[in-house]
């Protein structure tokens, strides 16, 4: 079943190995912030999260593959607007080489009804499989960090990416999480890329996973 989804999809804004939970913090947050309420397509229901005051650019698109449809990808994505946009597509692409700061929802086209290896166990058993993978991609992906985490309800698999290139001098920093929001995979990204020594490029990992600690959601 091919899923659609157009650019005017709904965005609505209200102003390792190792497990823990998150409670709702009271923590004053790293910078100034505003909570952002995505209605997801297909029926995932909502997600609310507190993104910094500069994302102030956000749209959606489905990240359609060679493969066909069961392989399409629905995303939402939130940046500052003063950073060039890309959206993604077909099996190959050409992402930006610099000046990257984002954040991004991905979940598939293709809702699977039922999933029966949604569960904790099969998400340690995928945390293991990604790690495997990305320490494979060595020049691409250097894990600072890797855990799964309870956050609100839900179980989140984690890894926290801290990269130098010193060909190019630049630093590439990433907190990549999943969870399962019916029985079907959800990943949540932020991602910078940068050549800048500021206190942005020190802060990225830290203050992305306070944000990623506020997430709730509802379906």
């Amino acid at each position: 079943m091919k899923m659609l989804l157009s650019i005017t999809t709904i965005l609505l804004f209200i102003s390792c190995n190792n497990f823990s939970k998150t409670e709702n913090t009271t923590i004053q947050p790293p910078e100034k912030s505003k909570i952002n309420v995505i209605k997801l397509a297909d029926s995932f229901g909502t997600v609310s999260i507190s993104l910094p005051l500069r994302y102030d650019t956000n749209f959606s698109w489905t990240h359609h593959s060679d493969c066909g449809s069961p392989c399409d990808k629905i995303k939402y994505r939130f940046q500052p607007k003063s950073l060039p946009i890309i959206e993604e597509n077909g099996w190959m692409w050409s992402d930006l080489k610099d000046s990257i700061e984002r954040f991004t929802i991905v979940h598939s086209a293709y809702v699977y009804p039922f999933n029966p290896n949604s569960d904790t166990a099969y998400l340690r058993k995928q945390h293991a499989k990604k790690k495997a993978e990305l320490l494979i991609e060595a020049n691409s992906y250097k894990i600072k960090s890797d855990t799964i985490e309870k956050i609100d309800d839900y179980y989140f698999s984690i890894f926290l990416i801290d990269l130098y290139d010193s060909t190019k001098l630049q630093y590439s920093k990433k907190v990549l999480a999943g969870t399962y929001i019916k029985n079907n995979s959800v990943e949540f990204n932020f991602e910078l890329l940068t050549k800048q020594k500021d206190s942005l490029k020190d802060k990225f990992l830290d203050n992305s996973l306070y944000f990623l600690k506020t997430i709730r959601i509802e379906n």
